[in-house]
C-alpha cells in the first residue's frame, strides 16, 4: 500500500475505533452504578468481627450511595459495608457480579451465606495476640449469586488501608459468569501484552540513545518504560512476587501513573517544545511539583488516597485539552505528519474521558478504552517521532540493522522451541532480514489431538515490521474461541488488524489439523502456498488457499479447505523470504527449486531434513549473511 494512502486512513478509522470503544450495546454484561439502589455505612473494627447479615438488614443507619464517594477524613483502616437488595436475574440462567477496580474487600454475603472473600482473618496465635490478615490465593473477582439470593440483600464488606475506598472503583458488571471470567482473562491478556509491548520500546529506545546520545530517545525510553511497568501492575504481573498482599502492586501503579503525564510531557517537550517559556514544558515541570506534593501528603495519611487521586484525575484531563492544542499547532504549522500528534492526544484525550467519566457515574457505560487510547497515542508519537529522526539521521532501515537488544526481544514474542507433540515431528527456522523482523509464527495444542499451526508474514521489515507482528500474535490470542476454526480466526483477526495496522498488511496461513479423524483444514490470507508430502502415492501436492491479506480492509470472508492425510506424510510451510531470495545472477530461488529441494530431502531420508532444505538453499543463492526478507520455514513430519 502506497504511504500516500496512510493518512486518510488514519482519519477514517480514529473516530470509527472511539466510536466502537465507548459503545457498550455489544458487551455481554449490564453496569450495575453504585448510584442505582446501593447503600453504605461504615463499620468498626468490633462491627466487622461481629458482621451478620441478618442484623444488618434491619439497619437503619444505610444511607444511599453517591458517587463519587471520596473520603477528606486522614486515612484509618476504615471499613464499609455496600448492600444492594437482589431483586431480578435478567435472563442469565447463573447470574453473577463482576467486582473491579482497586479496591479490595474482606467477605461477600447473600443472607448468611459467605459467597467470596479476598482478604481472610486468621485465629490469633496466642489468646491475646492480634489476628493476621492474609490474602486468598484463590480469589476470583466474580460473585457468583444463587437463586436463593433473590429478594435478599447482598452484602460486600470492603476494606482500606490507604488504598481506595468503595466510591472510587469501576461499577460491578452483571452478567454471566462465564463471560466475566473471560473479560478478566482478556483484561489481563490486553494488559499484559501492552505491558511488554511498551518495555520492548522503551530497550529499543534505549539502545538507540546509547548509539545516537539524543535526549528525545532517552525521553521515549523514559516514558516507554514507565507505561510498560504501569499496564504490567493493572495485568496481575507483579502478584507473582508478593503472594500475600495487593499492596506492593498497588503502590507501583500509584506511582507510575503519577509519573506517566511527567515523562509523556517531557517526551512531547523534546519532540515539538521550543523556547524558553513553552506551555509543554511549564506542564511537565508543574506536575513533578504536584506530584512531590501530593504524594508526600498521601502516603503520609495527611490526605487520603482517594483525594490524592481525584484530585490528579482532574488535573490531567485540561493537560490533555492542552496537549491536543498544541498537536493542532503543529499541524497548522504544516509540520510533517503533525496529523498523527493530533489523532494520538485526541485518542489519549477521549478515550481516558470516556472511562473516568464512566468509573464516576457520568456516563452509563464500562470503562475498558483507556489502554487502547494510551496505545494509539504511543504509536502515533512513536511514528511522529520516527520522521523527525529520519530528516536528520540515516534511513531508520539503517538503525534497525544495529539493534541487537531489540532482535532478542523481537525472539520472545515468538514459541522458544517447537513443540513436542505426540506422533509429530516439527522444526522450525527463522532469520530475519534486520535484527527485527516482521515474520510470526505460533503452535497451539487443541486438545482431542487437535492442532493449530500459523505462520505470518507482516510487510516490509524493522521496528514498523515487528510492531505489527506483535498485534498479529496479539490478534491470535484475541480470536482462541476461533482456534478450531480456520476461516473464522483470520477473519477475526483480519478486523482487530484492520484498526491498529495503520496501513501495514500481514499475509497469513492457518493450519488446523485432526489426528484422529486424519483430515486437515487450511485458509490463508495472501500467503505464499505450501507443500504436502503424500507419502502412500509418493507425490508432491502444493497447497495454495486464496484469500487477501490481513489489515487491509474490513468485513474480509476467507475460504476453508479440508484434505486428508496419512501416517508418514510431510508437510512444508515458509514465507516468501525464502522463496524470493535471489543469487548473484538476480536469478530466485522459487517454489520449484524448493519442491525439489524437499523432495531431495525426503528421498534421502534425512535425520535432520531442515538442515538438508538449508543447504540446499544456501548452496543456489550464495547467502552469508542477512537475507533481503525475514525467512521463516516450518517443517511437519507426521510419525507412524
Amino acid at each position: 500500500m502506497e504511504r500516500a494512502y496512510v493518512k486518510p486512513i488514519l482519519i477514517l478509522l480514529f473516530p470509527f475505533f472511539c466510536f466502537v470503544s465507548c459503545f457498550d450495546s455489544l458487551l455481554p454484561y449490564k453496569s450495575v452504578k453504585w448510584s442505582d439502589g446501593w447503600e453504605y455505612r461504615f463499620l468498626s473494627e468490633e462491627e466487622l468481627a461481629y458482621f451478620q447479615p441478618a442484623i444488618e438488614d434491619l439497619s437503619l443507619e444505610y444511607q444511599p450511595y453517591h458517587i463519587p464517594y471520596v473520603s477528606l477524613e486522614k486515612p484509618t483502616p476504615k471499613y464499609l459495608s455496600a448492600r444492594i437488595r437482589y431483586r431480578d436475574s435478567l435472563g442469565y440462567p447463573k447470574p453473577s457480579l463482576l467486582l473491579r477496580g482497586l479496591v479490595t474487600f474482606f467477605d461477600a454475603y447473600c443472607g448468611e451465606t459467605k459467597l467470596l472473600s479476598e482478604f481472610l482473618r486468621l485465629p490469633p496465635a496466642e489468646p491475646s495476640g492480634v489476628s493476621p490478615i492474609v490474602y486468598n490465593r484463590n480469589f476470583v473477582p466474580v460473585l457468583e449469586l444463587p437463586n436463593e439470593c433473590l429478594e435478599r440483600y447482598v452484602y460486600i464488606v470492603f476494606f482500606s488501608e490507604g488504598i481506595l475506598p468503595l466510591g472510587f472503583s469501576e461499577p460491578p458488571l452483571y452478567g454471566d459468569p462465564a463471560d466475566h471470567y473471560k473479560a478478566i482473562a482478556n483484561r489481563s491478556q490486553s494488559f499484559a501484552s501492552l505491558g511488554f509491548f511498551f518495555l520492548i520500546l522503551g530497550l529499543f529506545s534505549f539502545y538507540l540513545f546509547e548509539r545516537r546520545k539524543k535526549k528525545q530517545l532517552l525521553a521515549f525510553t523514559w516514558f516507554s518504560s514507565i507505561s510498560g511497568i504501569h499496564f504490567l501492575s493493572q495485568s496481575g504481573f507483579f502478584g507473582l512476587f508478593y503472594y500475600d498482599t495487593i499492596l506492593p502492586s498497588f503502590i507501583i501503579f500509584i506511582l507510575t501513573l503519577f509519573l506517566i503525564p511527567i515523562s509523556c510531557l517531557y517526551f512531547f517537550d523534546q519532540l515539538v517544545g521550543s523556547g524558553r517559556w513553552n506551555v509543554i514544558r511549564m506542564l511537565w515541570q508543574f506536575h513533578v511539583l504536584f506530584s512531590i506534593v501530593i504524594l508526600t501528603l498521601a502516603f503520609t495519611e495527611t490526605i487520603s488516597m482517594s483525594v490524592a487521586i481525584l484530585t490528579f484525575i482532574w488535573l490531567c484531563l485540561p493537560t490533555l485539552i492542552i496537549q491536543i492544542i498544541v498537536a493542532w499547532a503543529q499541524m497548522v504549522a504544516k509540520k510533517p505528519k503533525a496529523v498523527l500528534l493530533v489523532i494520538g492526544a485526541s485518542a489519549l484525550f477521549i478515550l481516558n474521558a470516556h472511562d473516568i467519566l464512566s468509573s464516576l457515574g457520568f456516563l452509563d457505560s464500562v470503562p475498558r478504552s483507556s489502554h487502547w487510547g494510551f496505545f494509539i497515542f504511543v504509536v502515533c508519537l512513536t511514528l511522529y517521532g520516527e520522521n523527525l529522526f529520519r530528516n536528520s539521521e540515516i534511513k531508520y532501515g539503517t538503525l534497525q540493522k544495529e539493534i541487537v537488544t531489540a532482535a532478542r526481544i523481537q525472539n520472545a514474542i515468538l514459541p522458544p522451541s517447537p513443540p513436542r507433540w505426540e506422533k509429530m515431528n516439527i522444526s522450525v527456522y527463522y532469520q530475519p532480514s534486520h535484527e527485527v523482523g516482521g515474520d510470526f509464527y505460533d503452535f497451539q495444542a487443541l486438545g482431542g489431538k487437535k492442532f493449530g499451526i500459523l505462520i505470518a508474514d507482516v510487510v516490509g521489515h524493522g521496528l514498523g515490521a515487528s510492531i505489527i507482528a506483535s498485534l498479529s500474535k496479539f490478534a491470535f490470542f484475541q480470536a482462541y474461541k476461533h482456534w478450531a476454526n480456520p476461516s473464522f480466526l483470520l477473519s477475526a483477526m483480519n478486523e482487530d488488524l484492520v484498526k491498529k495496522s495503520f496501513g501495514r498488511f500481514t499475509t497469513a496461513t492457518y493450519f488446523y489439523i485432526d489426528m484422529e479423524s486424519g483430515k486437515f483444514m487450511v485458509s490463508s490470507a495472501g500467503h505464499p502456498s505450501f507443500f504436502h508430502w503424500k507419502e502412500g502415492t509418493k507425490e508432491l501436492v502444493e497447497i495454495k488457499p486464496k484469500g487477501k491479506p490481513l489489515g487491509i480492509l474490513p468485513g474480509l470472508t476467507y475460504a476453508e479447505e479440508e484434505y486428508t492425510f496419512q501416517p508418514e506424510d510431510q508437510f512444508l510451510f515458509y514465507t516468501d523470504g525464502l522463496t524470493e531470495e535471489e543469487n548473484e545472477d538476480r536469478l530466485e530461488y522459487g517454489e520449484k527449486r524448493l519442491a525439489k529441494s524437499f523432495i531431495e530431502t525426503i528421498a534421502k531420508q534425512s535425520i535432520d531434513p531442515m538442515a538438508k532444505i538449508l543447504e540446499n538453499f544456501h548452496y543456489f543463492t550464495g547467502l552469508s549473511g542477512s537475507p533481503h526478507d525475514d525467512i521463516t520455514i516450518i517443517h511437519l513430519h507426521i510419525k507412524a
